[in-house]
């Protein structure tokens, strides 16, 4: 078994447990244990281990990760892939397409393309995406082939290292040409199982904001996320009173273009294997500088 981690016990490290290592310098979760215990392997010196063996300094410790095959069906979906490695996958999705099976959408979705490309590639592994777009937003999406990078990358997540930054076409001009949305967001209760509102029983949520450009009836926004909760720009937006363009759930629908005017444009972290920053983009796609076109500006 190959691994997918391997360290040298370092000289300030002797006579410790392997899993103190494990849990210290290399931080990993008690998920990626169990994925040990599971049925991945540690080995030490090239010989098989448990974690409660104590380390020299200079030991090679190697652990390996079990994975399972993704149980998502497989299908060939049409995939603009902006970046791809041995451990991570960034796709710019287009508007239209969901990006995880649910009811509504059982196939076809994004997951199920990933899914036909890691069985072209010959790997059994799940999919995991590290974050979701709705249906009709476009742009970047981040997944991940393994499960050490995922940890990783959900760690700068959490950590809120790793930016997601997007742009909208809004209605109207905004008095603060930049700032911050610090309002909690949840279950608008009006009968619709998806819709949210900012409400004070809601989970807090964060949404910085800053005016690009602005136009007679609007605005080009450039937005990051710190937290991540559902349709959160959306939500934010039409609280300010300024909805994204097109949005037929928070605001109107629209002649111009058929879905809200957002694009998930801008990823930004570091790798969780090279430790290199990585900054990704994706075009505007067709349909929203058909908008910018339409009130007559430019990127």
């Amino acid at each position: 078994m190959e691994p997918d981690l391997w360290v040298e016990a370092l000289p300030q490290e002797q006579g410790r447990m392997i899993k103190e290592i494990i849990f210290g310098r290399l931080g990993l979760s008690r998920g990626l244990v169990r994925r040990i215990r599971k049925g991945g392997q540690v080995r030490l010196n090239g010989q098989p281990a448990f974690i409660t063996q104590r380390v020299k300094a200079g030991d090679r410790i190697e652990i390996a990760f079990f994975d399972e095959p993704t149980q998502i069906q497989p299908q060939p979906v049409g995939l603009e892939i902006v970046y791809e490695d041995e451990s991570l996958i960034v796709v710019n999705k287009s508007a239209g397409l969901a990006v995880h099976p649910t009811r509504t959408y059982p196939d076809g979705t994004l997951a199920n393309g990933l899914a036909y490309h890691w069985q072209r590639q010959g790997l059994a592994r799940k999919v995991r995406l590290l974050h979701r777009l709705d249906r009709d937003t476009s742009g970047l999406v981040l997944a991940v082939k393994e499960p050490y990078s995922y940890h990783q990358l959900a760690e700068q997540l959490r950590a809120r290292t790793l930016i997601r930054a997007y742009l909208a076409i809004v209605s109207g001009k905004l008095d603060n040409k930049q700032g911050t949305v610090e309002e909690p967001i949840g279950l608008s209760g009006q009968g619709h199982g998806l819709k949210r509102a900012v409400m004070a029983a809601g989970k807090p949520a964060r949404t910085y904001y800053r005016v690009v450009a602005e136009y007679s009836r609007g605005s080009l926004l450039l937005l990051e996320l710190a937290t991540g909760r559902t349709h959160q720009i959306r939500v934010h937006l039409a609280w300010m009173g300024h909805p994204v363009i097109g949005d037929q759930m928070y605001g109107q629908p629209s002649k111009v273009i058929a879905r809200q005017a957002l694009h998930a444009w801008r990823l930004q972290f570091v790798h969780p294997r090279t430790h290199q920053p990585m900054e990704l983009r994706a075009p505007l796609p067709w349909d929203m500088r058909s908008v910018l076109k339409h009130y007559r500006l430019s990127l």
